[in-house]
């Protein structure tokens, strides 16, 4: 099974937004992150936002014209695409883009939601 760590260390491989989501939600049923563990959920929160900033910067690159003449081929967009995974990688970490808060929140939330409803049965 492929893990979050897998995805940021290698954004190059062919690999579509789907195929990485799932195996980051894999991740999470695997461990059983629960909200007795907060460190565990925050940290597949930012994984999540990094990757998220990853294809945002992705696509955003995708718009900018190839220049014939100085283009770098494929070196270059290993290159860019290293360089965006670890752009994406350090934003998420220090500040992101507010993504990483809103997922926690809600994550928690539904889990003692869940725990009320089995609780109350």
């Amino acid at each position: 099974m492929m893990d979050a760590m897998n995805l940021q260390i290698m954004p190059y491989q062919s690999m579509d937004l789907a195929k990485k989501v799932e195996a980051l939600s894999n991740q999470m049923d695997s461990k059983k992150i629960k909200s007795e563990d907060p460190s565990g959920v925050e940290k597949a929160c930012t994984d999540m936002e990094s990757l998220f900033i990853f294809y945002l910067l992705k696509e955003m690159r995708a718009t900018i014209p190839k220049d014939g003449y100085l283009g770098g081929g494929k070196g270059e967009e290993i290159y860019t695409s290293m360089l965006d995974s670890q752009l994406a990688k350090e934003l998420a970490a220090e500040r992101g883009i507010g993504l990483s808060p809103l997922l926690s929140e809600s994550l928690t939330r539904k889990e003692n939601n869940a725990s009320g409803i089995i609780e109350k049965k």
